[in-house]
């Protein structure tokens, strides 16, 4: 390359083509009308783009850097830049581009209405003998990058996602700006969003516990958002990153806006900048309503119909519409009874009948998973404790003969029974313990272990009865009325 040829690099100034980024003709903003589903997202990684799993998934050595940096150190004082890219949009970074003589612009990962994400090097990084020296880096676009407020709304998404240190929520390191160029810098990702996954464009095929799992993986993250009053406020498919290890990342807290008014001094409300994705938006977020986490359980609910089901429950209409012209929720196709109720409730048009948060979304979810064996384990011990009173009518009274007076064998039986009936219910696993309980008691049922066994059990069924909420008693109530069919709590479980 000829001296004529290298870019001008001033020190302390970025090199990088045309400023500003074009705009996504796939993403509007809320004021402006269109089709059923109008995108504003601050999320650079756009739906209907190139996903942030697009991506070459071996690291370059350190010892063999990219292509396009031609000096054997990654030192700014010797890196040398190319040439854009040929065939480079206007407004977008070429490979090479260095920003703050420290990130290394490699390739871009995709793009939306509110910005670019690109896979860059850190200089830092590579000079601290990191083997991994990548990160993805956000810019702001051009529209949103002219916004009287758009660095106060991009350091207030840092400074929530930095709080929100969760397994399930995308790491950001810090965010910046280069002259008028603001960008965040985070952890970079490999695999697929799940709007690419749902949309097919990815080659990943998800098996049922795959799904069950994202949902569980995704609700795990909003929990721990919502305990520390952060409502994410744009959750959808392109804002959640399947791994190829398994793991899902939630990303662009962007627009979330804290519903603990504590947690920020400044006047500033992301939420100023109207932007939501209409598909997955709650009534009250369209109609700008305080942020709520049911805001979020609405969106997740949505989601969880598209994986689980295979379609948006409302036709991709949006909440305003269902509710004006009275739509009903398509007729979920899940075997599950319990499942398809907890997600009904998660889609609720009312806020008042919506789950409240996420916590109460993982209780509901994990029950809805697990009834039908509960009760199919209950069914089944209720055939087991009519089985146990033939026998019981069949043999001699217990009581009659003292514990003294039976077999070596019988009276070690008996004290197993009931060690494995404490270790059962340390293990919270009451239908266990009741078993094993009522076998001991089968070989005697006046020992005052087996007294002792059956009043720790009552207690824990009142317990559970009074503390249940209204819609968890019926199960509550199924246990105590099964409980009765055992000869060992034949006489009154309430007592």
């Amino acid at each position: 390359m000829s001296d004529s040829d290298k870019p001008e690099k001033k020190e302390g100034t970025l090199v990088r083509p045309a400023e500003g980024l074009a705009p996504d003709p796939d993403t509007t903003a809320l004021s402006q009308p269109g089709p059923e589903e109008q995108t504003t997202s601050i999320s650079a990684v756009d739906p209907d783009k190139t996903a942030l799993s697009q991506v070459d998934t071996e690291s370059t050595l350190i010892s063999q850097p990219p292509a396009f940096i031609k000096s054997s150190s990654f030192a700014p004082n010797q890196t040398t830049l190319l040439k854009p890219d040929k065939d480079l949009k206007p407004g977008m970074l070429g490979s090479g581009t260095i920003i703050r003589d420290r990130f290394v612009i490699e390739s871009l990962l995709g793009s939306g209405g509110m910005g670019a994400v690109y896979r860059a090097v850190d200089l830092r990084k590579h000079e601290a003998g990191d083997n991994e020296p990548y990160i993805a880096i956000k810019l702001l676009a051009g529209n949103f990058r002219q916004h009287s407020e758009a660095f106060v709304t991009l350091q207030r998404e840092a400074k929530k996602t930095q709080v929100l240190a969760h397994p399930n929520i995308v790491t950001v390191y810090d965010f910046d700006r280069d002259g008028d160029l603001i960008y965040l810098t985070m952890e970079e990702l490999k695999g697929d969003s799940l709007s690419d996954i749902l949309k097919g464009k990815s080659k990943r095929k998800l098996s049922y516990k795959d799904k069950v799992a994202i949902i569980d993986q995704i609700a795990k993250g909003l929990s721990y958002a919502h305990r520390k009053g952060i409502v994410h406020s744009d959750l959808k498919p392109a804002n959640i990153f399947y791994t190829d290890k398994g793991e899902v990342k939630i990303l662009d807290f962007g627009i979330a806006r804290a519903a603990n008014e504590e947690l920020y001094q400044d006047n500033f409300d992301a939420g100023k900048l109207g932007a939501l994705t209409f598909a997955y938006a709650s009534l009250e977020m369209i109609q700008f309503d305080p942020p709520h986490p049911s805001d979020d359980i609405y969106a997740l609910g949505i989601i969880a119909c598209e994986l689980l089901d295979g379609a948006h429950p409302y036709e991709r209409k949006d909440a305003r519409q269902v509710l004006r012209n009275k739509i009903r929720a398509k007729k979920l196709h899940i075997k599950n009874p319990f499942l398809r109720r907890c997600l009904m409730q998660a889609i609720e048009l009312r806020r008042d009948h919506r789950i409240r948060d996420a916590q109460q979304f993982l209780k509901k979810f994990h029950w809805s998973r697990t009834a039908p064996q509960k009760l199919s384990l209950i069914a089944l011990l209720v055939l087991v404790g009519i089985a146990a009173n033939v026998m019981y009518i069949q043999t001699i009274e217990p009581e009659t003969i003292p514990f003294d007076s039976l077999t070596q064998e019988q009276q070690a039986q008996f004290h197993k029974y009931i060690q494995d009936g404490e270790t059962a219910l340390k293990f919270e696993d009451l239908e266990g313990a009741v078993v094993a309980f009522n076998h001991a008691y089968e070989i005697h049922q006046s020992n005052p272990d087996i007294r002792r066994a059956k009043k720790v059990v009552i207690n824990i069924l009142n317990k559970n009865l009074q503390q249940a909420r209204p819609e968890d008693k019926p199960f509550v109530q199924q246990q105590i009325d099964a409980l009765k069919q055992y000869p060992a709590f034949a006489d009154d479980p309430k007592k």
